[in-house]
């Protein structure tokens, strides 16, 4: 049985750097390097989502207490002009009395 021989000089050059193990350790390396630099990145991305939806969620919570005191506000001053409107309804209906 033959074993196969790589002619070729030139392919002969780039199998010997493919199974180099210095260059094998140094590929692997920039792969790990760039794999964690993907991760790093994916990271800050979810980092920053996250503290925009927390921010989010502060605003909508100040705005919904502001939203809520704003409508107590609009129920009291609704109430004073109707106890504002009293008198005048009150000497109106005394007036359409005295004249029946």
């Amino acid at each position: 049985m033959k074993t196969a021989r790589i002619t070729s000089r030139l392919a002969r050059e780039v199998v010997a750097v493919a199974t180099d193990v210095d260059v094998c350790a140094a590929q692997w390396e920039e792969d790990a390097h760039v794999e964690r630099e993907e991760i790093e990145r994916l990271l800050d991305e979810v980092d920053r989502e996250l503290a925009e939806e927390e921010r989010t969620a502060a605003v909508r919570l100040d705005r919904s207490f502001l939203d809520a005191r704003r409508a107590w506000r609009a129920v009291r001053r609704g109430e004073r002009a109707v106890l504002r409107a009293l008198p005048e309804r009150w000497d109106v209906a005394e007036s359409d009395g005295e004249a029946a």
